[in-house]
This record gives structure tokens, C-alpha cells and sequence, in this order.
């Protein structure tokens, strides 16, 4: 069984004038958490990670980018959207994820709606009130404990 992880891109990064990786550049909350897992290695195996980014679209973590400021909303995320499920349709079928897991907000959502039409998939969301909430589901997931999920689609 192999995992995706959709993760949004972080309003929070590092304030440096040349390119770093994705996973690198963004400093949010989510990434402190997805980076100490990586860092003690307890990442689980069997999970890749992709990021959405408002600027860039879909990013593979080890991509370089540069630090930008733009915020996701509807229009952006109608604008990135038939390349994002195209990119994530691909990405599935080549790679033979059998489950997605999506931290995102509703705006992001936007972008990557319908991605899971036709595919055989599952898609389980990162969900609940509050940040600090969805943040110990995400720890408790990319650790591989799966029985965090309140909801499944």
C-alpha cells in the first residue's frame, strides 16, 4: 500500500533571496511537524508528499523554488485546477497510490476538486476544529497511525 499526502503550501517561510526546496521554504505549522518526522525518522514509508502552492501549483518537496507571497483563493484555485488534477491523475496512475491523504483548506480543495474522479482511490481528509487539532492528527498520520481520521470519503 502507498500513500500520497497532499499538503497546502504555508503563508509562513523562510525569508531567504535564493531558491531552497519546497519542503524547505515553508516553515508553517504543518511543516515543523512534517519535517520533525523526517528528521527523527519516523516518517512513515510507505508516504510520498506533494505540496499545493499558490504560486506554483503541485510541487514534489525536493523542488527549488524562491520565496513568494501569494495567497490562495477561489480564483487562484480555479485558475490552477485542470493542471493540478491533471498533475495529481498522472501522479496517482504512474506511481499506484491506492490512498490520498489532503491537509488542506477549503480554498485549496478548489483546486484539486474532482482529481479522484474515476480513479480508484481513497481519500481520507485531515479534519476538525482548529489548527492545533488537525496538527495532531497529521503528526499521528505521517507517523503512521491511521486511527486519527474523523472523516473519510
Amino acid at each position: 500500500m502507498s500513500i500520497l499526502l497532499l499538503q497546502s503550501c504555508s503563508d509562513s517561510k523562510q525569508e531567504v533571496a535564493k531558491r531552497l526546496p519546497a519542503l524547505n521554504l515553508y516553515s508553517g505549522y504543518f511543516y515543523k511537524i512534517i519535517k520533525k518526522a523526517i528528521r527523527e525518522n519516523d516518517l512513515r514509508a510507505d508516504m510520498d508528499l506533494r505540496i499545493l502552492s499558490a504560486e506554483h501549483g503541485l510541487l514534489h518537496p525536493d523542488t527549488e523554488i524562491l520565496h513568494y507571497d501569494r495567497k490562495m483563493d477561489t480564483e487562484r484555485a480555479k485558475q490552477l485546477q485542470d493542471d493540478v488534477v491533471s498533475e495529481l491523475r498522472e501522479l496517482i496512475n504512474e506511481e499506484g497510490y491506492n490512498r490520498v491523504i489532503v491537509n488542506m483548506a477549503k480554498e485549496y480543495r478548489t483546486a484539486i476538486q474532482g482529481f479522484d474522479d474515476e480513479l480508484d482511490v481513497k481519500v481520507d481528509y485531515v479534519c476538525g476544529d482548529g489548527i492545533g487539532y488537525k496538527g495532531h492528527v497529521l503528526k499521528r498520520v505521517v507517523r503512521g497511525d491511521d486511527s486519527a481520521f474523523t472523516v473519510s470519503s
